[in-house]
C-alpha cells in the first residue's frame, strides 16, 4: 500500500483555544495542550458525582490510556480555587491535530486504508499481551452479555420515558432489538464457553471510535479507553474491534469496515464467525443509542437522529444474523475473513 497524503499534523493551524464536550466530559484545548474534565454527573453506568470519584477516575484513565498512547497521556493536574485548595482534576494530555483524526479523514474521503491495518495490528497485539485470568474470563461469557445487553435496553427504555412525548426511538425499535439479540443469546452457551477456553477476553479498550483515533505520520494514536468500569473493558477481543467497525460503517464507509475486520483477523488468527461479529457489531451500535439518547437530554440538536441512525444500524446486523449464516472460519482457516458481498449488514451474504 502506498502512504496516502494527508493534511498538515499541525495543532497550530487550529483555534489556539477550543472546547469539546460529551455526555461525562468536557475537553479544554489550549495551545498544544488537551485538558479533560469530568462532569459531576451519576449516569447508572458511571458516578462522577464527587470530586473523590472524578480525581480516582482521572488517575485511573490516564494508567489505562498508556497502554495505547504513551506519549499522548502526561498525567493528572489539580485544580485550585482562589483559596488555594484542590476543587477538582484534569487529564492532561498532548493535543492531537484535528485534521489527523480519523472521522474527519474518512468524511473527507481520504486514504486511510494504511492506517486502519496499522490499528489493526495494534489492537491485536495489545490483545496477545493483555491481562486475562478468572474474573476477565467471566465478562465473556454468554450470561455476562446478556447483563450487559439488558442493561443497556433497560437504561435506553427508562430514558425514553424521561422525554416523553418526544421520544427519539419508536419502542417497536427496542422490542425488535431485544428479542432479536437474546434469541442470538440465548442458544449460543457453547460458542462464548469456546471463545473464553481460548483466552479470547481480554483487558482491552472497550470504546473504540474513529473520532478517538489520530493518523500520525509515526503511526496511530489511539485514546480515550473506557475506564470508568473494568467489567466494560474486559471483553472478546472481537468486541472491541467489532466497535471500530461499527462506528466506520456509521460513517458510510462499509468497505473500510471489512477491511478492519479482515486485517484484525488476519493479525489476531481469530476463527470466530462472522455471526459472532455481526452480533458484537449490534451490540455496539445499540451502546451508542444509549448515549445519544443521553445527549438528546442534555439537549443536544442532532441526538435524536443519531440514536435513530444507530439503532437503525443495530437492527441491520440482528436481522443479518437470524436471515443467514457466514463463517470467517470453517473451510478456510484462521485469517481467511470473508464479509457478505455489499456490507456488513447481511445482504447479499453467501457462504
Amino acid at each position: 500500500m502506498t502512504e496516502p497524503q494527508w493534511p498538515a499534523a499541525d495543532w497550530s493551524a487550529e483555534p489556539w483555544a477550543q472546547v469539546a464536550e460529551t455526555h461525562s466530559a468536557v475537553v479544554f484545548f489550549t495551545g498544544d495542550r488537551a485538558c479533560k474534565l469530568k462532569k459531576p454527573v451519576s449516569l447508572g453506568f458511571l458516578d462522577f458525582s464527587t470530586p473523590q470519584a472524578r480525581a480516582a477516575a482521572c488517575v485511573r484513565e490516564t494508567e489505562l490510556n498508556l497502554r495505547f498512547a504513551p506519549d499522548v497521556y502526561l498525567g493528572v493536574a489539580e485544580i485550585r480555587g482562589p483559596d488555594g485548595r484542590v476543587c477538582d482534576h484534569l487529564v492532561v494530555m498532548r493535543r492531537m491535530p484535528a485534521a489527523r483524526q480519523l472521522s474527519a479523514l474518512v468524511r473527507s474521503r481520504a486514504q486511510v486504508a494504511v492506517p486502519l491495518r496499522r490499528v489493526a495490528r495494534i489492537l491485536a497485539a495489545q490483545h496477545a499481551m493483555a491481562a486475562r485470568g478468572p474474573e476477565v474470563a467471566e465478562q465473556g461469557s454468554r450470561d455476562a452479555l446478556h447483563g450487559r445487553w439488558a442493561g443497556n435496553i433497560g437504561q435506553t427504555r427508562q430514558i425514553q420515558e424521561l422525554l416523553a412525548p418526544r421520544q427519539p426511538l419508536e419502542p417497536a425499535v427496542i422490542d425488535e432489538t431485544e428479542r432479536l439479540a437474546l434469541r442470538f443469546l440465548a442458544g449460543r452457551a457453547p460458542l462464548f464457553d469456546a471463545r473464553i477456553r481460548d483466552g479470547r477476553i481480554v483487558d482491552g479498550h472497550g470504546d473504540l471510535l474513529a473520532d478517538d483515533i489520530f493518523c500520525l505520520d509515526d503511526g496511530p494514536r489511539i485514546l480515550d479507553c473506557l475506564d470508568f468500569d473494568d467489567r466494560l473493558r474486559w471483553l472478546d477481543g472481537l468486541d472491541h474491534a467489532a466497535f471500530l467497525a461499527m462506528d466506520l460503517e456509521r460513517l458510510g464507509v462499509p468497505a473500510l469496515a471489512e477491511q478492519f475486520m479482515a486485517g484484525y483477523a488476519e493479525y489476531s488468527g481469530d476463527p470466530a464467525p462472522v455471526s459472532l461479529c455481526h452480533h458484537y457489531m449490534a451490540y455496539r451500535a445499540f451502546v451508542r443509542v444509549k448515549v445519544a439518547c443521553l445527549r438528546v437530554v442534555q439537549d443536544l440538536p442532532t441526538a435524536g437522529r443519531t440514536a435513530c441512525q444507530l439503532a437503525e444500524l443495530a437492527l441491520r446486523h440482528l436481522r443479518a444474523v437470524r436471515s443467514r449464516w457466514c463463517w470467517w472460519a470453517g473451510c478456510r482457516g484462521p485469517g481467511s475473513l470473508r464479509w457478505p458481498e455489499r456490507s456488513l449488514t447481511g445482504s447479499g451474504s453467501r457462504c
